[in-house]
């Protein structure tokens, strides 16, 4: 029973494992299987060792790897007059890092992660493997330092994340400690979907008030923002004048990770903006949803081609900073649209960040009225 359970353990933690230790823990496998199989022949402990082992990783994943963030109580011995502008965002290492993936996974799935925290952090570890290293910190960097340069130094702006370091929690208290005590967060997310309800109930378990932290104002997600509607649908307008084909158009909704009604919402507000500003062209537009339901993008690009266009533009517009995750999901809808002689484009706003931006600085000036 022992060489069966080296061999279970083994295998499921070189799933979630990389480098040297996923190479120690595929040898310790191949080693105790050749043991248990080829050589003693005894396999009635293999499914035994497979489902202890499997409930054990996963437990080690939900209860032993992930990291536990909590808020301590500071008092500082001076109070800054900034304001400190904490922008909170999901968070995202640039290459695999196990304990901020299963913290990850602990927070989205709770205690489901018992049965399915292997094979989630198996995906996030395909998913750097296929892609490469992420760049979600860099562009959550370059949001900050601009909105730092347009509010000017009566702001201090910090980032900060929900799944990984620095942690909004930590992020809080550190500043607090430092002495602010105004504070404007801004939640970096579309709509009112899983992460922002996450991060509400996390926020509201710190019971910042017992702390005498009273002036405080969290920020709506950005799925009401017409600045950055008119940005997809420019970019999308921009691409199909210059080859001037009558074209279709996917804006793809994330069903799972955002508000339903939001994420729509936000999409039909760019569908109208592209029909508004152009008529001479034919142009069809679908607002398929993503996730769960790749066949109803691939139907509904079918759909567009039996309109007679051979151009398709794929537009994933309700994510403000793009994750290894919705890359993936991205990458894994351009293979299945690529339908012999079709064109396709996906389109991604090279302005983006700077309209994120934007829109902060308004709300803020809308909200201080600092001008601008």
């Amino acid at each position: 029973m022992l060489v069966a359970m080296v061999f279970a353990t083994s295998l499921f933690l070189s799933f979630i494992v990389k480098g040297n230790l996923e190479n120690i823990f595929i040898v310790l496998a191949a080693i105790a299987f050749y043991k248990q199989i080829i050589v003693d022949k005894k396999y009635k402990y293999m499914v035994y060792a497979l489902i202890i082992s499997f409930i054990g990783v996963n437990f080690m994943i939900t209860f032993g790897f992930r990291n536990y963030i909590s808020f301590k109580d500071a008092q500082p011995t001076s109070e800054k007059s900034q304001t400190l502008v904490l922008l909170v965002s999901e968070g995202e290492g640039k290459s695999y890092n196990l304990r901020e993936r299963s913290t990850e996974i602990y927070y989205k799935e709770g205690y489901k992660s018992l049965f399915n925290g292997i094979k989630k952090l198996s995906d996030y570890k395909n998913y750097y493997n296929t892609l490469g290293s992420s760049n979600f910190k860099i562009n959550a960097e370059e949001i900050s330092t601009k909105l730092s340069h347009q509010l000017g130094e009566s702001y201090k702006v910090v980032n900060s994340y929900m799944y990984s370091n620095q942690y909004f929690e930590k992020a809080l208290e550190e500043y607090t400690s430092q002495g602010y005590k105004k504070i404007i967060i801004c939640p970096l997310f579309m709509t009112e979907g899983k992460d922002y309800e996450i991060f509400k109930d996390r926020y509201e378990k710190l019971n910042l008030i017992a702390y005498n932290l009273t002036d405080i104002e969290i920020l709506q997600p950005f799925y009401k923002s017409n600045i950055l509607a008119m940005l997809y649908a420019s970019d999308v307008l921009k691409k199909i004048k210059e080859l001037g084909e009558d074209s279709g158009v996917l804006l793809i909704g994330l069903q799972e990770k955002n508000n339903l009604e939001q994420d729509i919402l936000f999409r039909e507000k760019i569908k109208d903006y592209i029909e508004y500003e152009e008529k001479s062209l034919d142009i069809q537009i679908k607002l398929p949803l993503l996730e769960n339901n790749k066949n109803d993008i691939i139907k509904s690009g079918e759909e567009l081609l039996e309109y007679g266009i051979n151009t398709l533009y794929v537009v994933l517009p309700t994510s403000t900073i793009d994750t290894m995750y919705t890359k993936n999901l991205v990458e894994s809808i351009l293979e299945k649209l690529d339908m012999g002689n079709t064109k396709f484009y996906y389109i991604k706003p090279d302005k983006k960040i700077d309209t994120i931006v934007e829109e902060i600085f308004t709300r803020i000036s809308l909200r201080e009225q600092i001008g601008g």
